[in-house]
């Protein structure tokens, strides 16, 4: 039988202080069958001058203004191909050229797994070193409690975009998290222990956590999770205050014991 067509997508704005190295870890990969799709914002730094080092080795390119970070991950959904869909940010990779083999062997082993997700690092990007490392089985029933899903971890069969519907752009940080908030609705994400992603601690939620934060509240109140949606109020206010009390250390330990798998507890 022929191998599934996976459609990775990688969305792109300014990003060429670390964009070869997340476009490496796409094209360094062992399984044979990826539709690569990169969706740049409109970048007047060097960003396209490394995609097109590599152009003749991506599917599908395009550049032009968009309306932010779900409206460029919604283009790059409807130019997929792939029966399963990844999304990498610019600023993230894969851990190693073994990650897309395994998850098609995942799919490929139950008809039931719709929504994948596994192990990631998340990295200081000035040192290199692991802050936290997220990722371990739960019940769909946390996501009212927390983003157990690490995005650049999640791979799903196209027909869940077409179930559950693409990312909402009038969510301008936590667009993931309510989308989350949907697929578990639909489907329990099945969780493959290993390894997937790499994540750098810089990403466009964190440089606006505040908004962040109080996105996902909303998301919680918008899907009738109300009493959840005060136990994240709380939470989110003690986040803000360690923050802003330069207690950041003690933040990824505390994520640390939330998401992290129990080996690294």
């Amino acid at each position: 039988m022929q191998k599934p067509l996976v459609s990775i997508i990688t969305i792109t704005f300014n990003s060429e202080r670390f964009l070869q190295q997340t476009i490496r870890s796409v094209l360094e990969q062992d399984y044979p069958r990826i539709e690569y799709i990169i969706v740049d914002g409109g970048s007047t730094d060097g960003t396209l001058k490394i995609i097109e080092k590599y152009r003749d080795r991506i599917a599908k390119v395009v550049s032009e203004p968009d309306e932010g970070i779900s409206d460029a991950m919604n283009k790059g959904i409807r130019m997929a191909s792939g029966e399963i869909i990844g999304i990498i940010h610019s600023d993230d990779y894969y851990a190693d050229s073994t990650v897309i083999s395994r998850v098609v062997e995942a799919f490929q082993g139950s008809e039931d797994i719709k929504v994948l997700y596994g192990i990631q690092d998340f990295i200081d990007p000035q040192t290199g070193r692991v802050l936290l490392v997220w990722g371990r089985q739960e019940e769909p029933s946390t996501i009212k409690r927390r983003m157990y899903l690490p995005h650049p971890t999640v791979f799903c069969r196209k027909e869940v975009y077409d179930k559950v519907g693409l990312f909402r752009k009038d969510y301008r940080y936590a667009m993931d998290y309510e989308w989350a908030l949907r697929v578990v609705k639909f489907t329990r994400p099945y969780f493959l222990n290993y390894k997937l992603a790499c994540m750098r601690d810089m990403g466009h939620s964190g440089k606006h956590y505040k908004g962040s934060l109080a996105e996902t509240t909303r998301a919680l109140w918008e899907h009738g999770h109300y009493w959840a949606w005060l136990q994240m109020k709380l939470r989110n206010a003690v986040k803000i205050l360690l923050t802003e009390l330069g207690l950041k250390r003690l933040i990824f330990w505390l994520w640390q014991r939330n998401v992290g798998p129990a080996k690294h507890l």
